[in-house]
């Protein structure tokens, strides 16, 4: 069928997805994801990595569990909701109802969406598999109640991930004199959301066991482009390190650039929204020499990012981003798991995707049984260190997988 390549509300989104029962042939599989708000541009990236993995599974191009035989047929379903979780809740208790799916790809970004909708697997008897949100405080939920969270599942690592890779970068670069700690202040500029305190959390406790100091955190709504007034108090506290952690790349772009404007003293250190493949033509010079974590894809860099890279542009006329690529990967897991559960069982399908071992562009899929949670570091998902170098952005640490050497 054909789907429309605009954001839609989500009403039009179930519409053109096919919405209403599905026959005896196919299983529906149903998503939240922002494809409105300040988030959008991620959400955009999601659908268009779910779409993929759906359709060249139906046209038997899937990585198969099985590679004989027939496999089963999917549909997908996906509701936008706009960065609320009350909005997502209510999304997917009509998919539920109306569709019948069978899987939740949900939250498909948000963390603190995730959190409300894990409140819905117990209540349906649905399992749940979310696709980038990172806070730890969503496995801490399933380890607190783990019965009740039996089959929630979070595709992506814990914010100690992001906060390891920090602290383990931060000791390698001062130990090479690639960084200057001067008296170990460090400051954060995040977005007001589950996923920014959890990262800074992180990293406050790690880097502070290091003996940094934390000077402050300056919180602002998702989506903010006006950063003056925080910029003000923070040159005032002269920081060594400045950590920024948003998800909309406007926000990035306007926070890189008036900190360059403002010429805020110190080393910046970028989380997230560097990902996104327009964030360095749109914040031009100002990105030069910007460090950000983490560079899992890079179509540049590695030949099978390349390649899925080259499927997005024919499919949609855009590059490809890290969403993209984790969105296809954790979706083809889904629908991977449902064939090797061989029923539509909830607790089958829960099960097989809780023993998955799955090589994807995004690293080695396998989840951590105590937490719900894919496991990062070496030989799993790798959480590498980068840095923008002439425009182009170059893996620096660690330095087994650099593609280049730190400048400072």
């Amino acid at each position: 069928m054909t789907i429309r390549r605009t954001l839609m509300s989500a009403a039009a989104t179930a519409l053109a997805l096919g919405a209403g029962a599905a026959s005896a042939e196919e299983i529906v599989l149903g998503a939240t994801a922002p494809l409105t708000g300040p988030a959008a541009n991620s959400g955009e990236a999601h659908r268009q990595g779910m779409e993929l993995a759906v359709k060249e599974w139906n046209e038997g191009r899937g990585d198969y569990v099985n590679e004989g035989g027939e496999h089963p047929t999917f549909r997908l379903v996906i509701e936008d909701q706009n960065s609320k979780p009350e909005v997502a809740v209510s999304a997917v208790q009509r998919m539920v109802t109306r569709d019948g799916i069978k899987l939740l790809l949900g939250d498909t970004l948000h963390s603190h969406v995730t959190m409300a909708l894990m409140e819905l697997s117990p209540q349906f008897n649905l399992p749940i598999l979310s696709i980038e949100p990172v806070s730890t405080l969503i496995a801490d939920k399933v380890v607190s109640d783990p019965e009740k969270y039996a089959m929630y599942w979070k595709g992506n690592y814990n914010s100690e991930g992001y906060g390891n890779a920090v602290d383990q970068f931060v000791e390698w670069a001062t130990g090479k004199g690639l960084l200057d700690p001067g008296e170990k202040k460090l400051a954060f500029v995040i977005e007001d959301t589950d996923y920014g305190h959890a990262n800074a959390d992180t990293i406050i406790d790690l880097l502070g066991a290091d003996g940094w100091t934390h000077a402050t955190t300056e919180t602002l709504p998702a989506g903010s482009t006006d950063f003056y007034p925080v910029l003000t108090k923070l040159r005032a506290e002269d920081p060594d390190l400045t950590v920024s952690v948003f998800t909309a790349v406007n926000s990035g772009v306007a926070l890189v650039r008036q900190m360059q404007e403002q010429a805020i003293p110190g080393r910046h250190l970028a989380i997230y929204y560097p990902t996104k493949t327009e964030f360095v033509e749109q914040v031009g010079d100002a990105a030069e020499g910007l460090v950000w974590a983490s560079l899992q894809y890079a179509p540049e860099l590695s030949e099978a990012h390349k390649a899925f890279d080259d499927k997005i542009v024919a499919e949609y006329g855009n590059p490809s981003t890290y969403s993209q690529a984790q969105a296809y990967c954790i979706t083809m897991l889904g629908m991977r798991a449902i064939e090797q559960a061989g029923a539509d069982d909830p607790k089958a399908i829960s099960d097989a995707i809780g023993a998955s071992d799955y090589e994807c562009l995004t690293g080695r899929l396998v989840f951590n049984p105590e937490n719900h949670t894919v496991i990062d570091g070496e030989g799993y998902i790798p959480i590498p260190v980068a840095q923008i170098q002439d425009g182009h952005n170059q893996i620096i640490w660690p330095e087994s997988s650099a593609s280049a050497e730190m400048v400072q």
